[in-house]
C-alpha cells in the first residue's frame, strides 16, 4: 500500500490504477459498541456496560511507525516522538519480517529466522520506548510477518484510531548518513 501511494505521489501511476480505497464504517462501529453496552445494561451488568462506553471514549488516536527491516532510524524515531507529543497520540511501532514465498527452507528454519528477527526488532525499539516513557507517550511494539502493506492493513483493522503512518524514507542509508536533506514520509489513514 505504501509503495502504491509513493508511486501515486511521485506521478509514476495514475490515481485509478490498482489503488484500493477502503472505508471503515465508524458510525456502524460506534452504534455496535453502544448496542453492546445497552445489552449489558439490560442484563444487569451495569459496570461492564460503563466499561464498554468508557473504553470507546478513552481510546487515544495513534500513529503507526513502520520501521525498515529490524530497525527504526534515529531521525525517524525523533520525528515520530515529536509528532506524537505535539498531537497527543500514542505510538504503535511496527516491524515486519518479509518471509520469502516459496522458500526452500524448512518451517523450523523459517521459525528460527523469525525468532531471531523478532529479538533484534525488540532490541532496536528499546530506545524508542525509553524516549516515549520520558515524555509520557504510550508506546506499543508490534511484530508481524508478511508484506508491509498487508501488515499495515492488519494493524489498522485490529487497533482502533490509527490515524497516521510514519515510515522510513525510501532512500539509501548512505544518503541519510551524509546529512543531505530528506523528508520523513507521513501518510493519513482516512476512514
Amino acid at each position: 500500500m505504501l509503495k502504491k501511494i509513493k508511486k501515486l505521489v511521485k506521478g509514476e501511476r495514475s490515481p485509478k490504477e490498482g489503488l484500493l480505497v477502503e472505508r471503515r464504517d465508524l458510525v456502524r462501529e460506534h452504534v455496535e459498541e453502544q448496542m453492546v453496552a445497552a445489552t449489558l445494561a439490560e442484563a444487569g451488568l451495569h459496570r461492564d456496560a460503563q466499561d464498554v462506553i468508557q473504553a470507546g471514549l478513552l481510546a487515544r488516536p495513534k500513529v503507526l511507525l513502520v520501521g525498515r527491516e529490524d530497525r527504526i532510524s534515529d531521525p525517524v524515531m525523533h520525528y515520530a516522538v515529536g509528532f506524537a507529543e505535539r498531537m497527543g497520540y500514542e505510538i504503535v511501532a511496527l516491524n515486519v519480517v518479509p518471509l520469502p514465498v516459496g522458500s526452500s527452507r524448512t518451517p523450523a528454519a523459517l521459525e528460527a529466522i523469525v525468532r531471531e528477527y523478532e529479538k533484534s526488532c525488540s532490541e532496536s525499539v528499546k530506545k524508542l520506548q525509553e524516549m516515549c516513557a520520558a515524555r509520557g507517550i504510550p508506546c506499543t511494539h508490534v511484530f508481524k510477518t508478511g508484506t508491509v502493506e498487508d501488515c499495515v492493513r492488519e494493524i489498522h483493522d485490529e487497533m482502533k484510531r490509527i490515524e497516521f503512518v510514519i515510515s522510513e524514507p525510501d532512500i539509501p542509508q548512505e544518503v541519510m548518513s551524509r546529512g543531505e536533506p530528506w523528508v520523513v514520509p507521513v501518510y493519513s489513514l482516512a476512514h
